[in-house]
């Protein structure tokens, strides 16, 4: 989306931004670029029951569905209205119209091509694009490679994104899940971008590629380093994320966290042993360090969590990045929650918290959630 837009489909914060206003302003426009519009009959067709009681992903389909049976059948005819629509339009809406050219445009590469590139700056076009991506894989990389040198970030952003190996609410694209080498060559034309629009993409690409071939990523992250630019570090060290969570071995030594680290464990347990589902609970862990020169480590905690079928599954967060001194003993708090969330949903039993230090397991203890 647009460098201060973070869209989540199904976020209630968005769920009224395509309203009744949103579609007659969506009407309006259409009707400026394209007179023949019948702007009353879109809106007829539109504005029923279903599409007011939609969430924000489910409606935009809707205008684009809509706009399909208003707008002229000749393809190249209404890319040119869609492109004159766009800069009078806001991001949601903009989203929309892509959508059209998802839906409706997948055999007109390049009048869809050119219709991606000159709506994205508007919104994004990186789910548009996916189809095209999996279909047109050859044609696509020379226009991807040319877009990762474009002026205009949204562009450069659309590179990245378009060839993440798995992305966000799309299709995932076998090719690059197997191989990446091309997608490597495109980030080395981004990899000290300027816009943290494009960095967060970067590094979201190199994110995915790691789950496939962390080794890979870890090559490239060292060697991007050795560049020492403030912007090819920001994108190593958050393309990195998952390898670190996961506590693979190799990672570590990038950030310069000390391998093996010599430390005991003092304290390490929640402030009541019975936690109520919707409380907080405050976590302390006591680490004393085992050598005589000073150490760095990343500590992270991992709640296993009850799971509905009765199993438990760990998600890690990061408790702090600290350097410690000869014999130093860090003492360290977190208040952690266990509201309701729409990501999370909470199960009563017994449930297990775990320290983990530059990757490696140190201790584990059980709690009961009720």
């Amino acid at each position: 989306m647009c460098p201060d837009v973070e869209v989540r489909p199904e976020s209630g914060l968005w769920k009224d931004s395509l309203d009744t206003k949103a579609a007659q302003e969506i009407a309006n426009q259409i009707g400026r670029a394209f007179k023949k519009f019948d702007r009353d009959g879109f809106l007829k067709h539109l504005l029923t029951d279903e599409y007011h009681a939609a969430e924000l992903k489910a409606k935009i389909f809707l205008i684009a569905d809509s706009l399909y049976q208003f707008l002229p059948k000749k393809y190249s005819q209404t890319i040119n209205i869609l492109i004159k629509t766009a800069p009078k339009v806001g991001t949601f809406e903009n989203w929309a119209l892509l959508t059209y050219v998802e839906k409706y445009g997948l055999e007109n590469f390049d009048e869809s091509v050119k219709a991606m590139e000159a709506l994205t700056p508007h919104s994004t076009a990186e789910f548009a694009i996916r189809p095209f991506m999996i279909r047109y894989t050859k044609q696509m990389k020379p226009i991807l490679l040319r877009w990762a040198t474009d002026t205009n970030e949204h562009i450069r952003r659309l590179a990245a994104e378009a060839t993440r190996p798995r992305g966000v609410w799309v299709a995932h694209i076998d090719e690059f899940k197997k191989d990446p080498t091309f997608v490597f060559e495109l980030l080395e034309h981004l990899n000290a971008d300027e816009s943290l629009y494009v960095r967060k993409a970067v590094a979201n690409n190199l994110n995915d590629i790691s789950k496939d071939h962390p080794k890979k990523v870890i090559a490239t992250g060292k060697r991007w380093l050795k560049d020492k630019n403030k912007n090819s570090n920001w994108i190593v060290k958050h393309a990195c994320r998952t390898l670190l969570k996961k506590g693979h071995p190799d990672v570590f030594g990038l950030f310069g966290f000390t391998k093996n680290p010599k430390i005991t464990i003092g304290k390490f347990a929640f402030d009541k042993k019975l936690i109520k589902v919707g409380t907080s609970a405050v976590l302390s862990a006591d680490i004393i360090s085992q050598d005589k020169i000073t150490q760095k480590l990343s500590i992270d905690f991992a709640i296993h969590y009850m799971k509905k079928n009765g199993k438990l599954a760990p998600k890690v967060f990061k408790l702090s990045e600290k350097s410690i001194k000869s014999h130093e003993q860090l003492s360290l708090t977190i208040t952690h929650s266990f509201k309701e969330m729409t990501t999370r949903k909470h199960y009563p039993g017994k449930h297990k918290a775990e320290l983990l230090v530059n990757g490696k397991s140190y201790v584990m203890f059980d709690f009961n959630l009720k």
